[in-house]
Order: C-alpha cells, then structure tokens, then sequence
C-alpha cells in the first residue's frame, strides 16, 4: 500500500518553503514537497552561462525551483506594514508587524545579514519634509538586504535543514489536485504518478 502524506507541498517558492519549515518545527508529521523545477544546486540559466544562449528551457531555471523566481534576486526584505502587500486587510497592524518579524528572525536563523537599513530618523525626517515640498509621500521602510549570492546560500540552508524532516521532490510538476466530495485527497504528477495526501497546500507564489 502506497504511503498517504499527512500534508503535501505544492511548490518550493517562499511560501511553500516557509510552511514546511513552520509544520516541521513542533509537529512530528509526514510532509511532501513537489517542485516543477530543479533543486538550488542544480538552478541555471543557460542566458547566463558561457554558452550564451537560450534553449527556453521547461521550466525555467530562473524562474522555477528551489526558492522561487525569486531566489536569484537582489533578495530586499521590506520590514514595514505599509507597503509589499494586503495583510493589513485581513488582520491588525501589530498582528502584521509581529508576523513580519517572526518572518524575519526564521531569514536571521538561517544566516540573513542583521544590519538593516532605513533606522536613521534624523536622515528620514529631512527627506519626509523634502518630499512634502514636492507634494510627495515619503513611506519609511526598514529593509534587510541578503544579497543575491547570500539569498542563494540561505535557500540552501533551508534546503538541507529541510531535507532532513520533509520528503523534496524536484522536477516533479503537479498536474492536478485530486478531490472526493469536495474534499482535497492528493495529487498527480504530469508523469501520471498518483500521491494520496490528508491535506494539499499550494505555494500561492507558483
């Protein structure tokens, strides 16, 4: 008898890897995390390589794996409750602000800068009131920059923290979500496999 997931993963962007570590950390579960594209050591672009050109890889390397289409980026965590989404629309702003660095401490754990920038309050009363003149709205933002080779080393972090509690999957796009009676009970691969699981959540970033 094949094995029944307690929760499998869909997608290993920001989100899905951030589920994963927030389920494993207390809970003694099964977790499965299926990913389209490759693992974080295998992630190239070909537009990047010496071989200088494009073969439109599927998927893309870039934009697809471990990390997201994100984890080749400038990797700037923007630490404010104002700007970068809509939770202050679904909960309380202290609520937000606490998420956010809980959020950020998990970045820390796994090796993220600790300097931030944006604290000096002198400097940003000037430029509020320079902005004032020109009828502009400055919005101070704390930011954490990681840094896209820093950004890349964390993932892996998580990578192998992760490998050691959740069963990772790459390469493995997800067809569809199976359902009986309304109620989410696994998935199939592209390759036809099917991986019954309890509860299926998907990387909302994929």
């Amino acid at each position: 008898m094949k094995k029944i997931y307690d929760v499998i993963i869909i997608g290993a962007g920001p989100a899905g890897i951030f589920t994963a570590l927030e389920l494993t950390e207390k809970n003694d579960i099964s977790v499965l995390m299926l990913e389209k594209g490759k693992d974080i050591e295998e992630r190239e672009c070909l537009m990047r390589s010496k071989m200088g050109s494009c073969f439109h890889c599927s998927p893309c390397s870039l934009l697809s794996g471990w990390g997201g289409a994100g984890a080749f980026s400038d990797g700037k965590l923007n630490l404010s409750t104002q700007i970068g989404g809509q939770l202050n629309n679904y909960l309380n702003k202290k609520r937000v602000a606490n998420l956010m660095k809980y959020a950020d401490d998990i970045y820390l754990k796994f090796g993220a800068d600790k300097t931030v920038y944006g604290t000096n309050e002198e400097e940003i009363d000037i430029i509020i009131k320079e902005a004032s003149l020109a009828n502009l709205k400055l919005i101070p933002t704390k930011i954490r920059h990681l840094g896209t080779e820093k950004s890349a080393e964390i993932l892996k972090k998580m990578y192998y923290h992760l490998k050691e509690k959740v069963t990772v999957k790459t390469a493995t796009e997800v067809k569809k979500i199976l359902v009986n009676k309304g109620k989410a009970i696994g998935i199939e691969t592209a390759l036809g496999e099917i991986i019954k699981g309890k509860f299926i959540i998907k990387d909302i970033l994929i």
